[in-house]
């Protein structure tokens, strides 16, 4: 997936919150990322916000591994949270994903058996 730095979207979100980066898009515009720093959480770089235009469900994981690749590198990990059902925010199909820093992160390895 070709993503790019969307200039308009990024002026507009760093209006509305400080921690945004950069916000990118694809080349049809089908999806949004907002890239976010993270300050005093020692073990992640950032947090990447991905979302539809049209506000539609992602559920493919090679579309979240394709964004996370373009946007931080193959070899960064990131996770997906799934938090306490009483602190769930479900207000939009919006995805986060957490990227660790270089050396962080669980190791998760498949072993064929």
């Amino acid at each position: 997936m070709h993503l790019k730095v969307n200039c308009l979207y990024t002026e507009n979100a760093k209006g509305k919150l400080s921690t945004v980066d950069v916000v990118y898009s694809d080349d049809a515009d089908e999806y949004i990322i907002e890239k976010h720093t993270i300050t005093g959480r020692g073990e992640f770089e950032c947090r990447l916000v991905i979302k539809r235009a049209d506000k539609g469900t992602i559920r493919s994981w090679r579309i979240l591994q394709d964004i996370k690749n373009s946007i931080v590198g193959d070899d960064a990990v990131a996770i997906e949270v799934y938090p306490k059902e009483t602190e769930v925010t479900d207000t939009a199909n919006i995805y986060h994903l957490w990227v660790y820093k270089d050396g962080f992160g669980p190791r998760v390895s498949l072993i064929a058996s």
